[in-house]
């Protein structure tokens, strides 16, 4: 004999707890296969082909012995070329570092042109000359003149304290930093560079590198390996540094 069973009677708030209950499940797995997908997207792209490490090194040899040809070159007879002395560079780096030697990374790092279109003052000594010549295919630089200094610091010009990037919004900063050595605001500041006075090396040093836009339709890709004089990008401008930059700020 059948004994007829109660029919289990679902009230609303179990069916409500079941939808949930599938609704996290489903959530929870699209989550796990979202995970899986980019985990293996970043071990795809953290691998590197051991072809790729051969052509770093062979780039980096190239640019080290080229380093050292012209390192040798230079030991042996430096001219100054049409490079005045003791006047005010603007120098700005215009190339990267995948074929580039240590030695030259160490010159460009104590010029303070970390990144690509990082640019600041230098003033022409013996001494700055050689590091520029050793990584002129890097950079180019010119003669800046007074209106190009005062508006690279007026819209660009950055200080760094304690670590922390301040720009230069007004003169209290200057003065804050600089009043006890008579600088007091950014027309001092514009005198000492561009007149290149004994007070320059403490403005550059107060000031952080200028980081400056890409110019559109100058520095491309294919002409940056060459020098100037082959119709390429590198090497010394002289005035013509004030054209290239104002696209740039």
């Amino acid at each position: 004999m059948n004994i007829p069973q109660p029919e289990k009677k679902y009230i609303l708030t179990d069916i409500i707890k079941k939808r949930k209950h599938q609704q996290d499940l489903g959530e929870q797995r699209r989550k796990a296969i979202q995970e899986k997908i980019r985990n293996k997207k970043q071990k795809e792209k953290d691998f590197i082909h051991p072809e790729k490490f051969v052509q770093n090194y062979v780039k980096q040899q190239t640019a080290y012995a080229y380093f050292k040809i012209k390192a040798r070159k230079q030991s042996l007879l430096f001219e100054t070329g049409d490079v005045p002395i003791n006047k005010t560079l603007l120098v700005v780096r215009i190339r990267g570092v995948l074929d580039i030697s240590d030695k030259q990374k160490q010159i460009l790092r104590s010029l303070r042109l970390h990144k690509v279109n990082f640019g600041v003052f230098v003033k022409s000594t013996l001494a700055n000359l050689r590091k520029l010549k050793l990584v002129e295919n890097y950079i180019t630089y010119g003669l800046p003149s007074r209106q190009l200094i005062s508006q690279l610091i007026l819209k660009r010009g950055h200080t760094i304290v304690e670590k922390e990037v301040i720009p230069l919004k007004s003169n209290e900063i200057i003065e804050q930093h600089l009043g006890e050595q008579g600088l007091i605001c950014i027309e001092d500041l514009v005198n000492d560079i561009a007149d290149c006075t004994d007070r320059f090396d403490l403005v550059t040093s107060f000031l952080a590198p200028f980081k400056l836009n890409h110019p559109q339709g100058a520095l491309q890709t294919g002409k940056l390996k060459k020098p100037l004089q082959k119709g390429g990008e590198w090497g010394y401008r002289e005035d013509r540094i004030n054209a290239l930059v104002q696209e740039m700020i």
